[in-house]
């Protein structure tokens, strides 16, 4: 099969837009899912571990959200808090947004190249016979080994690797209970399941688009 220069661009960009997208669509449910919070008050004895009422840790939770996601006042709630933890709070705002507009761009690129394979506009170019996203799935899937290793061994380092690389030269994400009791309503526990919420859609997607790789792969041997 001939392929066009821009058959082969597009196919090796497409490569490099299948990790961001996994990435970011990965990560996203448990950002924008409140209900995955809601559910693990209970299971994780966040009201008996705190002394606060479920309604005082939604009411809690819900303002945090709003704040990032709606641009609402920054509240805890019933809850006091510190400049320090507003501040962390705000920091995360862009990483949220950021996540979510990553998702949106990357899943919308991918949509135009699918059009354009679907309207004949362009080939998509297969090194050894394998489709991009195959490529892109097993760079992704590597990435994603190597950090699910790292938090099996020691989560607690995981958790402030991502906070050193994310937020450089602050530690404003080391809550004070007292003066930030939030961080009460957040145990680790929580952001251990997020991390494995977010890991089991990393290998979901990566399998799914690793076995459409093998698939087609083994469609074109046939021909």
């Amino acid at each position: 099969m001939e392929y066009r220069k821009i058959d082969k661009i597009i196919s090796y960009i497409l490569i490099f837009i299948t990790v961001p997208f996994i990435i970011s669509l990965s990560i996203l449910p448990p950002l924008i899912s409140r209900s995955f919070y809601y559910n693990q008050i209970d299971s994780l004895g966040i009201a008996q571990n705190t002394g606060y009422t479920k309604e005082e840790i939604i009411e809690a939770y819900d303002d945090v959200m709003d704040f990032i996601w709606l641009h609402k006042e920054f509240k805890t709630g019933s809850l006091e808090y510190s400049e320090d933890g507003k501040s962390h709070f705000e920091d995360c705002v862009p990483l949220f947004w950021l996540d979510l507009i990553g998702a949106i761009v990357t899943s919308s690129l991918m949509l135009i190249v699918l059009i354009l394979v679907l309207t004949k506009m362009i080939k998509i170019y297969r090194p050894k016979g394998y489709s991009p996203l195959f490529f892109g799935a097993i760079i992704t899937i590597s990435f994603i080994v190597v950090i699910g290793i790292i938090g099996i061994i020691d989560f607690d380092l995981l958790f402030r690797i991502f906070h050193t690389v994310f937020f450089p030269g602050k530690d404003n994400w080391l809550f004070n209970p007292y003066t930030d009791p939030v961080i009460l309503i957040l145990p680790l526990e929580f952001f251990m399941n997020c991390g494995i919420f977010i890991g089991v859609n990393f290998t979901v997607l990566s399998l799914i688009m690793i076995g459409y790789g093998i698939y087609t792969n083994r469609k074109l041997i046939q021909k």
